[in-house]
């Protein structure tokens, strides 16, 4: 395997589990966790969590590819795939 074709699959791995990757960020980073909750207990977790998955989308132009319902991070139950 070349070293492009490596790069190829590890950022599209990476891009297919972006939301994942996102949520896994805040549980991790000490003040977006507390802003999330702030958010959560304002709006709602379906809400916030909603907000967060369609700025991923846009934000990064990408299409839905699949569910994933065994995320890595414990704020979110499951996660929509992404592709280009």
């Amino acid at each position: 395997m070349t070293a492009n074709r490596y790069a190829e699959e590890v950022v599209r791995d990476f891009m297919r589990n972006i939301t994942d990757h996102v949520f896994l960020n805040i549980q991790n980073t000490e003040q977006l966790m507390r802003e999330y909750q702030t958010r959560v207990n304002e709006n709602s977790l379906q809400a916030v969590n909603a907000a967060i998955g369609k700025k991923i989308r846009k934000i990064f132009d990408l299409k839905n590819d699949g569910e994933c319902n065994t995320p890595k991070s414990w704020l979110i139950k499951d996660f929509t795939f992404h592709k280009k």
